[in-house]
Formats: structure tokens, sequence, C-alpha cells
């Protein structure tokens, strides 16, 4: 009788610590995301922004010189959106590792016009693509409310923590545009702006690429 009730104490035990190790495997590991919104034109910084996550941790405001910051969010992708009245909305998607920060820039644009909605999406290339070549033809799809205003495209581009961009092509009636001279092995960030009749109507949300080692 002994014996067996040793035998069981074992397995009672054995499966214990089984259950503990599981749990030390689920652990969550939490990283953090920082960044600055600053108006798309002028550079300034903007204060009270409306800054969101996806999947949800928290929110956010900016402040004076328009930081935010998020400092415990679950290790994976999560997609951030920034929102203030009178400017158009963004998006970007980002990585966020265990123990390290995350940094980000964001550029807002002024919402001038109103004509139903834009919807521009299907990068090319994909977003969080590597690899890239340093010479590459930027393309994207669009839908929207009214069919019978015909848009044209501004398309800007930045390097990872840089604070202004450049204009990849600007005034375009045609869903693609070719951007020469990247540097190598170097994360970019790029989003397409749609214009009717000169204003804005939408912008994309940003999207990421890396390109490839000069050794490649």
């Amino acid at each position: 009788m002994m014996k067996k009730i040793k035998i069981l104490s074992c397995i009672l035990l054995l499966i214990s610590a089984l259950a503990c190790e599981e749990d030390k495997l689920d652990i969550e590991k939490f990283g953090s995301v920082s960044g600055i919104i600053l108006d798309g034109e002028t550079y300034a910084s903007l204060e009270g922004v409306q800054i969101a996550t996806n999947p949800a941790s928290s929110s956010s405001i900016t402040n004076a010189d328009g930081v935010f910051t998020f400092s415990k969010v679950k290790e994976g992708d999560i997609a951030i959106t920034a929102r203030k009245k009178d400017y158009l909305s963004s998006t970007v998607s980002v990585a966020v590792y265990d123990n390290e920060t995350t940094n980000l820039t964001f550029f807002l644009l002024k919402d001038d016009n109103n004509v139903g909605w834009v919807t521009i999406y299907d990068p090319v290339p994909g977003n969080g693509a590597t690899e890239q070549n340093i010479s590459l033809n930027f393309q994207w799809q669009v839908d929207q409310e009214n069919n019978g205003k015909e848009l044209e495209y501004t398309v800007y581009y930045y390097k990872s923590n840089s604070t202004t961009q450049k204009v990849a092509g600007e005034n375009l009636t045609i869903n693609e545009v070719v951007v020469s001279d990247l540097e190598y092995n170097t994360t970019y960030y790029w989003f397409v702006v749609a214009k009717y009749e000169g204003n804005r109507v939408a912008n994309s949300p940003t999207w990421t690429f890396r390109t490839e080692d000069s050794n490649d």
C-alpha cells in the first residue's frame, strides 16, 4: 500500500512540475513603443494627436513636442493609428520585441476636402518586405466611393527614425512610381496621398520595407 502511495505521489509531483514548466513557457513578453508626430508639410510637432494600438493595449495623446510613448506593449506585430481633427489619419504597422523600444515617426497631412471614402491598399513592396532592391517600383490599389472623381497621387518615403521625408512622385495619374538610389541595408517607410482637384482626400497606411545588404 505504501509503495502505491509513493508512486502516486511521484506522479503528482511530475504533473505539477510539467504544469509549472508550461506556465514558464506561456509567460508574456513586453516591449515599448515611442514616436513623434509631425505635420507632413511644415514638420512642426503636433500636440494632442490621439494614438491607439491594435491589438489594443492602451491609448495616448501626444505632448507639446509631438511625442507619445507606450511603456508596456505585448511582443509581436502591432498597428498604431494617429488621429487629429483636420488631419488625415495614418496607420503604421511595427514589430515589438521583448525589453526593446521601437521608435517611429508619423507625418500627418491636412484633410482639405471630403469626396467620400477612399481606400488605398495592397502595396508593392508589401508591408514588412525585406531584401528589396535599391531601385523599386512602388505600386498600390485604390477603391473609392465615387468612381467619377479622378484622383491624383503623391508618394512619400523616408528612412527609419528620419524627421524629414522625400517625394517619390506627385500628381500621378497611375498607381505606381519608380524610386531609385535607396541605401543598402536600410529600413524605409512610405505612404500614398490621394488628391482630388488639388485637395487631399485620403492617405494610405504607412508601409515599411528593408533594402538588401550591399554584399548580396
